[in-house]
């Protein structure tokens, strides 16, 4: 689990261990999408997309083949499709077109043209806005259980083969924001990101972009 302390984005590295791993059994979903839960996300989804916030959070990914457990804490601002993303050893930026990959221990910077497959796996938010095209939507059997969170589950179409097979998702029922995701991934590594703190404010477009300038000497290695 070593790697992950330095992986340049959090999910990234769960990709790339699921194409070494072997895949563990999931199940098939065949139910339909319940249009109440579908309707909760897509409020949470609206407030993510039209609000500017910053959300510090802690990320805890858990290997059930090795019972190893691994804490990640950082924070992520997003406005709108653009965010800038900050965990020990790297800070990740996107700015709706190019992704900047900044290892300032090295001082080094890696810009991309992400997918948005890509982009999933890099801001776990991204999840949460883009399950309605290839997902089915339910409450979780235990959603009665809490008058605080309403407990959804996302399964994504197998036919678009997903690295997880199931999402579970809570929402704050007072105010609609998003409390945690957890990923159920394939290869059995799967990860919770735990919303801690949420700060709305405005943020200028040039902060999600990462100006090289600014960064004297810095190694920039354009993959464009």
């Amino acid at each position: 689990m070593k790697h992950l302390i330095i992986t340049f984005c959090l999910f990234c590295s769960l990709v790339a261990s699921a194409q070494k791993s072997t895949p563990v059994k999931h199940p098939v979903i065949l139910n339909q999408t319940d249009s109440k839960a579908k309707l909760i996300l897509d409020k949470a989804s609206d407030k993510i997309k039209q609000q500017a916030m910053k959300i510090n959070f802690s990320l805890l990914i858990e290997d059930t083949k090795t019972s190893k457990k691994e804490t990640i804490k950082g924070d992520v601002i997003m406005k709108g499709q653009k965010f800038r993303l900050a965990v020990p050893m790297s800070q990740t930026y996107y700015n709706g077109k190019d992704q900047y990959i900044y290892v300032p221990k090295n001082n080094e910077v890696s810009i991309s043209t992400p997918t948005k497959k890509e982009l999933q796996e890099v801001n776990p938010a991204y999840l949460l806005m883009s399950y309605a095209s290839d997902a089915t939507v339910q409450f979780s059997k235990d959603n009665v259980a809490s008058n605080f969170f309403y407990t959804i589950d996302v399964f994504p179409d197998h036919k678009m083969r997903k690295e997880y097979f199931k999402a579970i998702v809570k929402i704050d029922k007072k105010t609609l924001n998003l409390k945690s995701i957890k990923v159920l991934n394939k290869n059995g590594v799967h990860s919770s990101f735990f919303v801690e703190k949420i700060e709305r404010r405005a943020y200028e477009d040039a902060f999600f972009t990462f100006y090289s300038k600014s960064h004297p000497n810095v190694i920039v290695n354009d993959l464009r």
